[in-house]
């Protein structure tokens, strides 16, 4: 199984502090030995993010690595022109030596649409047109640069059935996250999404999800702010907590052991080829985050051969 590593971009500090830190991550990835990384893209400060132009990001990340795979972790489909999203997919798969891994979705924040004078459920239909655009910029010959191979390195963000069975059709990778992540634990949507990869069986299939090889209670302050936010738009009850959160499974924590064991214990680990680490929601600091990503890598990965 791939190794990756998934960032929302989002930290203290101004935006350039957070983008250097970004690339800094990106390198110790490469150093830790992750196959991949990725950015996930975010419009007009959605989830405390900084990350709107992840192909700007990966381009630069892309100067300071020489293997790893650079992927966007979600590209919001339904606001972008499709061809200057091909074209700007093509640049960076020019400059990083044929290294991209195009996530694309089709978001999942209504005021990010209103913003873009986009109507919020229709916001599939719109990815689907753009994807068969980009699709056909790809193979043919009028895309400047040409990038060719990059139509086998492209992924769609879904849980649903019928999203998956539309990946497959077009054989697309399947990028797949929590469908649930709240005081019920993740358990039930994560066997609901398990189920549609099995009925559909795509041939490529990216499992994202949140580890943290270390100890929960060093989490829990790091969880606070979510939390709190979310006790107050009714998410979860008034008297949830960060341990009540971690409790339930919605991220994996504990010694190398112990996440690989919840990792295998997943219902979508058997079909999964990558598997895509994150901290989400905890906001750890580099200083944090390293010792994590390196554990991950050197402890919990030979723990899943």
């Amino acid at each position: 199984m791939r190794l990756g590593f998934l960032t929302h971009v989002a930290g203290a500090g101004d935006a350039r502090s957070v983008y250097r830190r970004t690339i800094e991550l990106a390198v110790a990835a490469e150093e830790f030995g992750y196959d991949s990384f990725w950015v996930a893209q975010h419009h007009l400060g959605a989830q405390g993010a900084l990350s709107p132009s992840p192909f700007v990001l990966l381009a630069a990340i892309a100067e300071r690595t020489t293997r790893i795979r650079l992927g966007t972790g979600v590209v919001v489909g339904p606001t972008e022109h499709p061809i200057r999203l091909a074209e700007d997919a093509a640049v960076l798969d020019t400059l990083s030596g044929g290294r991209l891994e195009l996530g694309l979705g089709a978001g999942a924040d209504p005021a990010t649409s209103a913003r873009f004078g986009i109507a919020h459920e229709s916001r599939h239909a719109r990815l689907r047109e753009t994807v068969d655009t980009v699709l056909d910029l790809l193979a043919g010959a009028e895309l400047v640069p040409s990038a060719p191979t990059l139509r086998d390195r492209i992924w769609l963000g879904t849980g649903s059935s019928e999203g998956i069975a539309w990946a497959v059709e077009r054989g697309l990778g399947v990028l797949s996250g929590r469908r649930s992540s709240g005081p019920a634990g993740p358990l039930p949507g994560d066997r609901e999404a398990a189920e549609h990869l099995a009925r559909h069986t795509p041939v490529r299939v990216a499992l994202s999800r949140p580890v943290y090889p270390g100890e929960a209670g060093a989490l829990a302050e790091r969880l606070n702010p979510w939390i709190t936010r979310g006790r107050a738009a009714g998410r979860f009850p008034v008297d949830f907590t960060p341990a009540d959160y971690l409790a339930i499974g919605n991220m994996y924590t504990g010694d190398p052991e112990s996440v690989a064991r919840s990792l295998r214990a997943d219902p979508g680990y058997p079909h999964a080829t990558d598997l895509l680490c994150h901290t989400q929601p905890a906001r750890l600091s580099p200083a944090e985050l390293l010792p994590a990503m390196r554990r991950t890598a050197h402890e919990v990965r030979p723990l899943l051969a």
